[in-house]
């Protein structure tokens, strides 16, 4: 009897151990290809749409789904792509003024990405946007 009961626990612990196993395997996996787990989460869908910069700034922009991105009250930086990198977002930026323009990439961290809220950081720079919601 007694045999059976440490039989049966040994079998437990190596199926626990080989669960184990594939968990690290997968995150591994995720490294090794430059994503952290939790980077490889984010969901884009939330991220179509129009967003109100909360701040005095107010520099609203809209992600649509094929891609594109556009400024919705800036006329001097103008959102033309955007896209994901891991858990970031990279937006191509046309930058019009003092009649020269020139073609940038800004690349934000997602802080916070909700059906209702996005937070952007660049180094200490945090913004917040609220997404607009389409009234029926």
């Amino acid at each position: 009897m007694t045999r059976t009961i440490l039989g049966l626990l040994l079998i437990g612990l190596i199926s626990l151990g080989a669960c184990k196993e594939n968990k690290n395997t997968e995150e591994k996996k995720l490294k090794k290809e430059g994503l952290e787990k939790s980077e490889a989460l984010v969901n884009k869908q939330l991220l179509i749409g129009s967003w109100l910069d909360t701040s005095e700034s107010q520099l609203h922009f809209s992600l649509l789904e094929d891609g594109t991105a556009r400024s919705d009250n800036m006329a001097t930086l103008l959102y033309q792509k955007w896209r994901i990198e891991g858990n970031k977002l990279i937006l191509t930026v046309k930058s019009i003024g003092n009649g020269s323009s020139s073609i940038d990439e800004e690349s934000y961290e997602i802080k916070t990405l909700t059906e209702e809220k996005l937070v952007l950081q660049n180094g200490d720079y945090t913004m917040e946007f609220a997404k607009k919601m389409i009234k029926e």
